[in-house]
């Protein structure tokens, strides 16, 4: 983490943003960074003419690089502490942000050595100099991507293979705990089919969600039908995500849809992963996913207001 507060520099300090938008970027309630502004003086909002906070690109940057590294375990008043020491520390030569290539090619080589704690700092930085959303689709997910290709083709071990899943993973649902709402824009159950137990791209998938207002109930990997039935039927979203990440699960997917669809023609159902990309011929009642996981949140969110449109437009 020894370079994250560095890369603060890079952002503009001029007050333009104000609460709501810092909130919706950041995932951090006003109330809590209002509370280390009051305390620690992090971070530096400006007022307007009538008195309102307004915050910066570095005011925001500031505030998603303390969010990770209360997640990973500091306290508050240590992550500030941090931030503080990493300022005196001298700058390299040349402080240009690094793209996302240089920094996804770091944090494989991290993962492949068995090394958190370059892997934590390399997203630490990444974090720090780009918003959540293009750090997980053009770092994380590429990662995952490119090792889980090297596992295929016998240049990357199962350890080296599981050992970065499981670091991403404990990332990624630290993140969801942080964004979770127990309300939301609508409610969300996100399943992999039977068999499925790849369950990062659902994972990543269900964080867009959150960070659009969407309350998630999160099942992971080889879930049965019936227990996503009993879980639908608990929680009666309006929105079911199943996920098949390999073509072997794909018709288990289906399968489950159909059954879910059963039981009521009446929530959105989609099914997303690299199994359903191959799915060219539509079906009737159900959704195919497409693009990265942003995409995706966002095709989910205009099938919801679209079927809410509907709706009202039939009461009308």
């Amino acid at each position: 983490m020894t370079n994250s507060s560095r890369f603060l520099q890079n952002y503009s300090n001029t007050p333009l943003y104000n609460t709501k938008l810092v909130v919706s970027e950041t995932g951090v309630p006003a109330d809590t960074f209002r509370a280390w502004e009051r305390r620690y003086g992090l971070p530096h909002p400006h007022r307007g003419d009538g008195g309102q906070r307004l915050y910066s690109e570095r005011d925001i940057a500031t505030i998603r690089w303390l969010r990770d590294r209360t997640s990973e375990g500091l306290t508050i008043s240590q992550a500030v502490a941090l931030l503080e020491t990493e300022a005196h520390t001298p700058a390299p030569v040349s402080d240009v942000p690094r793209s996302y290539e240089v920094l996804r090619a770091d944090l494989r080589q991290a993962l492949l050595h068995f090394d958190a704690p370059s892997a934590d700092t390399v997203l630490s930085e990444a974090f720090a100099i780009y918003s959540l959303d293009n750090v997980c689709v053009n770092i994380i997910q590429p990662t995952l991507v490119d090792i889980g290709e090297m596992w295929h083709l016998g240049t990357a071990s199962v350890a080296q293979e599981h050992f970065a899943s499981q670091f991403l993973r404990r990332k990624l649902l630290a993140l969801l705990n942080i964004y979770d709402v127990p309300e939301g824009r609508a409610t969300v159950v996100a399943a992999c089919a039977p068999g499925e137990q790849h369950d990062l791209g659902l994972l990543l998938l269900a964080l867009f969600l959150v960070r659009r207002n969407y309350r998630v109930v999160f099942l992971g990997a080889d879930v049965p039908s019936e227990a996503l039935r009993q879980a639908v039927e608990q929680v009666q979203p309006e929105i079911i995500c199943i996920s098949t990440a390999t073509t072997a699960t794909v018709d288990h997917a289906i399968q489950m849809a159909y059954e879910v669809q059963a039981d009521s023609s009446d929530r959105l159902i989609f099914i997303g992963g690299q199994g359903a990309a191959q799915q060219i011929e539509p079906i009737p009642g159900l959704h195919f996913l497409q693009g990265n996981g942003v995409a995706a949140a966002e095709q989910i969110g205009a099938a919801l207001s679209s079927k809410r449109l509907g709706g009202s437009e039939r009461l009308n």
